[in-house]
């Protein structure tokens, strides 16, 4: 069951609708498209891949398939999704999804009720386009449409999709921060391993822990060097290299520029 438009117009347009129940395993990509597509997924579960992170999504989500960006998205084998969506492009579209909630490195949020959404693509599904009157009236759906999906997502959804998501970013960088602390880390090689830009992973672990990435990692070397400066007999060199540090020089200097003095004078107290 779909729908396409005839009547395109230049700040936004509808160009297709659809409803599908999926077969198991049904997969779409990795693939580029000209136009901007949100899905709403009314029953059953799969996954979304984009910029090199995967998403696992159920009922009463919406996923975007950006305009121009390379996205692939699966049926589960088991539980397929059952899913409507809509592909449009415009002048006003990127807008217009900026303020539903998706951003570049977000591209799914959960609604509360995804089959008032439905209703809506079925109408556009419904509403035969003979001329321009009809355009119009499509057009005016689909806004409707769009509008709803604000208000779901504004309130309480979007920021509990958002801060969802956002946590599994900052969980993932502790935990990795937390197991690699004695390599060199480099935050910008961190944030493209997670699949987010650097500044947006910034903002979400100080949000998540209060501080930088940088600081957390030096926090968590410097607890570990006064652990074993403290409960050990490691020569300061051996510990240096334990916490991340190139050499006795490097990690004496962190070290006093955070407590105000030397591991040997800290060790001596």
């Amino acid at each position: 069951m779909n729908c396409t438009e005839v009547h395109p117009q230049k700040d936004l347009s509808l160009d297709f609708c659809g409803l599908e129940h999926c077969k198991s395993g049904h997969r779409y990509g990795p693939l580029a498209r000209g136009h901007y597509i949100l899905h709403i997924v009314l029953e059953g579960k799969g996954q979304l891949t984009y910029r090199q992170r995967t998403w696992d999504i159920g009922a009463n989500t919406l996923f975007l398939i950006p305009e121009g960006e390379e996205t692939m998205y699966v049926a589960d084998e088991t539980d397929p999704w059952y899913y409507c969506w809509v592909g449009f492009k415009g002048s006003r579209a990127a807008e217009i999804l900026r303020n539903i909630g998706f951003h570049q490195d977000n591209v799914v949020l959960r609604v509360k009720d995804a089959k008032k959404l439905e209703e809506k693509v079925r109408q556009l599904i419904d509403y035969p386009e003979m001329n321009l009157e009809d355009g119009l009236m499509r057009k005016g759906i689909l806004l409707q449409l769009l509008s709803m999906m604000m208000k779901d997502t504004e309130k309480d959804s979007d920021r509990t999709a958002l801060s969802d998501t956002d946590a599994s970013y900052g969980e993932y960088a502790i935990a990795y921060l937390r197991n690699h602390f004695r390599e060199k880390v480099r935050i910008s090689e961190l944030a493209e391993k997670i699949g987010i830009s650097r500044s947006y992973l910034m903002r979400i672990f100080k949000e998540e822990t209060g501080v930088s990435p940088q600081e957390f990692l030096i926090r968590l070397r410097m607890n570990y060097g006064m652990h074993y400066l403290t409960h050990s007999n490691m020569e300061i060199t051996d510990i240096a290299r334990f916490c991340g540090y190139e050499d006795a020089l490097a990690f004496s200097k962190a070290f006093k520029n955070r407590f105000g003095m030397s591991p040997t004078q800290y060790r001596q107290m």
